[in-house]
C-alpha cells in the first residue's frame, strides 16, 4: 500500500463562485439583533459575511463524513484524525462585499503541520481564502483547522448542565454578556450550511467527541465578539481581524464579550468562558482610532 504524504497536498487550489446574498447578510443581523437594513440601497455584508457563502458541506450526502462534513481526501488532506475544530482566522479587509456582487473564492492549502500534544496526535491545515466581489480582492481569511484524535471519553449521554455563570470581567473598555442557546446554535449552522453533528446532535457530541454538550461555533463566537466590538465603535472601519480559538464553548453558557483599546486603532478583544478563562483571543485593528 502506498504511503500517503500529507505534504503533497500543500499548494492545492481552486475557486468557487457565488452571489453575495443579501437574504443572508439579513438573516444573519437578524441573528445578531443589529437594526435592519434600509431598502433605501443594497445591504453591505458584515465583514465575517464571506463566511454565508462558499458553503465546505454542500455536497450530496454520501460524500459526508460520520462527523457531518464532507469527507477527506479530495481537495483536503485525508488526514486520519477524526476530530475537527476551527483554531482561528486572520482576516485582512481590503473591500467591502455589498449583496449582488458576484463572488469568488480561491482557496490554497497554505500549510499542514503535525504535532504531538497533550491529548495526542494533532495536525493543523491553514487555507488561504482569497474572496473577490465584481473582480476585486475583498477579503483574506487565513484559516486554521486542526484534526484530533478520537476521544476515549466515557459515555456522556445523560445532559450536563451548563457551567454556572461568572461575574462580569473587570479591566475592559466594554464588556457585553451573551448567552448562545441551542436554537441560535441550529440557525448559525443552517445560515452557513454547517453539518458538523457537533453543533445540533448531542447523542454525538457527548458519546463520540466526549464534549459536555453542544459545541458553540468557534466562527459564531467569533462573529459574535466582533459585532459587540462594532456596536461599541461605530465609526470604525474594521482593517484586520485575528482570532484564535483556546477552549471550547458550550449551549447555553452564558460568554463574557470583552474589549479593550490597546494602542493607537488596535484592540484586544476576548470571548470569556463562565470559569473565567479566555475560549477566543482576537485582536482588531481599524483604520480610524
Amino acid at each position: 500500500m502506498t504511503e500517503i504524504n500529507l505534504q503533497d497536498w500543500v499548494g492545492r487550489s481552486h475557486t468557487e463562485e457565488d452571489t453575495a446574498s443579501a437574504v443572508s447578510a439579513s438573516r444573519l443581523a437578524t441573528l445578531l439583533e443589529q437594526e435592519p437594513h434600509s431598502s433605501a440601497e443594497p445591504a453591505t455584508l458584515f465583514p465575517l459575511g464571506h463566511w454565508l457563502h462558499f458553503a465546505e458541506d454542500d455536497v450530496p450526502m454520501n460524500e459526508l463524513g460520520d462527523d457531518g462534513h464532507v469527507k477527506l481526501g479530495g481537495f483536503m488532506p485525508p488526514v486520519g484524525l477524526p476530530r475537527r475544530m476551527w483554531a482561528g482566522s486572520q482576516l485582512e479587509f481590503h473591500a467591502p462585499i455589498v449583496a449582488a456582487q458576484a463572488l469568488s473564492r480561491t482557496t490554497t492549502i497554505e500549510s499542514i503541520t503535525e504535532k504531538a500534544g497533550g491529548s495526542g496526535r494533532l495536525c493543523f491545515v491553514v487555507l488561504r481564502h482569497e474572496v473577490s466581489a465584481d473582480g476585486i480582492l475583498a477579503t483574506t481569511d487565513r484559516h486554521t483547522i486542526v484534526y484530533r484524535e478520537a476521544t476515549s471519553a466515557p459515555d456522556r449521554s445523560a445532559a450536563a448542565p451548563p457551567r454556572g455563570d461568572s461575574p462580569v470581567p473587570e479591566g475592559w473598555d466594554w464588556v457585553r454578556s451573551v448567552r448562545p442557546n441551542e436554537v441560535m446554535l441550529f440557525r448559525y449552522s443552517a445560515l452557513t450550511f454547517n453539518s458538523h453533528r457537533i453543533h445540533y446532535d448531542h447523542p454525538y457530541v457527548t458519546q463520540v467527541e466526549g464534549y459536555p454538550g453542544l459545541v458553540t461555533h468557534g466562527p459564531l463566537t467569533a462573529t459574535l465578539l466582533l459585532d459587540a466590538f462594532m456596536k461599541n465603535h461605530v465609526e470604525a472601519t474594521i482593517a484586520t481581524y485575528d482570532f484564535r480559538a483556546k477552549s471550547p464553548l458550550f449551549a447555553g453558557e452564558q460568554i463574557h464579550l470583552a474589549g479593550r483599546r490597546t494602542d493607537s486603532g488596535v484592540h484586544e478583544l476576548q470571548a470569556i468562558a463562565p470559569d473565567g478563562k479566555t475560549a477566543i483571543a482576537a485582536t482588531v485593528t481599524t483604520t480610524e482610532t
